[in-house]
């Protein structure tokens, strides 16, 4: 009778459990985003299968929202995926109040064909949430300072197109990203700044000259949980003529690899301008039902702040 070596012995133990829908599942959750992302696709058909089908795999995966408190705690979960391709827009590790946005921060940006591939329609990243359980908008808060004081406009934009409500919401990665890439008020020259702003970040002082602009600027990262901040100095430039900053002459190129993959560049810019809408206060609870208002002088629905 012929023996069996320990390599047969193992390769007949663990065929039963990777061939058992529910264990191998246990297992590739136990498995890190990037491996379950790819090489744990490319195995066989079935395990591809097991991996889009899975309910709680897609939400591991951040393509599939989870409720509140799901995994066990009432603390966001920043996509680490995301955070780790996309570092200028999550929070800093360090902790750095002075955290810009910034297109030529992103590795993938540094060569051309690595942009193409990057931004393809199809690329896994453009589908995922930003965190878990997803913020269902993006709050804009754009801060004008001149000589005469300052104001800011609180605005929302919906986490999906408004002709293209899916059925699954929640701010994914392609719409933040595209906000940031088109949207007017995203300025890279002397005197403006942006910056994403996260309700997982550590407590901050947010640097204002206002009380009540502070006080806004709190109120709508507590009540949606991530916030796009833009800064602009009002300033006289007739006649100056400045170099275009690296950061914007980056944003040029990711623009026309936008172009080039076959994007309607037009139509995006147009949207987002269009699904701009002033901030909507919520006045807490009645009965248990969060109440939700729109601001109410002309000036607040306008979005305006001033002293």
């Amino acid at each position: 009778m012929a023996e069996t070596t320990e390599s047969e012995t193992t390769r007949v133990m663990t065929t039963p459990v990777l061939t058992t829908p529910e264990i191998l599942e246990m297992i590739l959750l136990h498995t890190d985003m990037r491996t379950l992302l790819t090489s744990a696709q490319r195995v066989c058909r079935d395990w591809l299968n097991l991996i889009a089908k899975s309910p709680s795999i897609q939400k591991a995966l951040f393509f599939t929202p989870i409720k509140d408190s799901e995994w066990g705690t009432k603390e966001k979960t920043i996509n680490p995926l995301l955070a780790e391709s996309f570092p200028p827009i999550f929070p800093p590790k360090d902790g750095s109040r002075s955290h810009k946005f910034d297109f030529s921060d992103l590795k993938w940006t540094q060569d051309p064909s690595s942009m193409t591939r990057f931004i393809r329609k199809d690329a896994s990243w453009r589908k995922m949430l930003v965190q878990q359980p997803p913020p269902p908008e993006l709050g804009l808060f754009n801060l004008y300072h001149a000589r005469g004081g300052d104001t800011a406009a609180c605005l929302t934009i919906p986490a999906y197109k408004k002709n293209k409500p899916p059925k699954i919401k929640g701010l994914r990665m392609s719409r933040l990203f595209e906000v940031l890439l088109f949207s007017h008020q995203v300025q890279f020259s002397i005197g403006t700044i942006a910056r994403v702003y996260w309700s997982t970040e550590e407590p901050f002082e947010f640097n204002g000259s206002y009380d009540n602009i502070n006080a806004e600027f709190h109120r709508m990262l507590g009540q949606i949980g991530v916030v796009l901040y833009t800064r602009k100095v009002m300033q006289c430039t007739i006649g100056l003529e400045r170099p275009v900053s690296k950061a914007e002459r980056t944003r040029m190129e990711i623009i026309k690899a936008y172009r080039e993959g076959g994007f309607d560049v037009d139509g995006i810019k147009e949207e987002i301008e269009a699904s701009k809408s002033p901030m909507v206060r919520e006045r807490g609870s009645r009965n248990g039902k969060r109440e939700r208002e729109w601001e109410g002088t002309p000036a607040i629905v306008e979005g305006i702040l001033r002293r």
